[in-house]
């Protein structure tokens, strides 16, 4: 599975010039804790996190923004992604193509992908860990039309 299949593409996004207040506000009400900052040619520049917003002082966001970017394109593997997460100890990485972002896949978009599972409603039989629908249920055979697609419901 690669980072395109899972990433969020209707990406928040402010330019160089927003005040940091701007920026506070977009991320409290868009409910998200880090946004890409990018220039007037819509190219990235940086990402604004809640840590920035609130360790950093400036009027801007180029002046609070973390220049240091890690990205992936759209054809990474998601276990690459995972890993960068990890190691980098980051909660999101810019999705990139030819230069612009497309996208942006975040820890809780690998935790709902973990979620996420198909159920043969033939024998029950529970497939997990793909956006694409099973071609046949490995327990029953039954074809790709008996599968739902289900996000596991809390308490389990």
């Amino acid at each position: 599975m690669k980072a395109g299949d899972i990433m969020t593409t209707n990406v928040v996004s402010v330019r160089e010039n927003h005040s940091v207040e701007d920026v506070a506000r977009l991320m409290a009400r868009h409910r998200i804790s880090g946004i890409p900052v990018l220039n007037d040619q819509g190219a990235l520049i940086g990402v604004i996190t809640e840590f920035d917003l609130i360790s950093k002082t400036g009027h801007t966001a180029t002046d609070v923004m973390s220049r240091s970017i890690v990205s992936v394109s759209a054809d990474t593997e998601i276990e690459e992604v995972s890993h960068l997460l990890a190691s980098q100890h980051i909660r999101r990485v810019p999705v990139m193509r030819e230069g612009k972002v497309v996208g942006i896949l975040s820890r809780s978009d690998l935790i709902r992908q973990i979620a996420m599972r198909w159920v043969c409603h033939v024998c029950g039989e529970i497939v997990r860990g793909s956006h694409e629908v099973p071609e046949r249920c490995p327990r029953c055979g039954a074809g790709a039309d008996t599968f739902t697609h289900e996000v596991e419901p809390p308490g389990m």
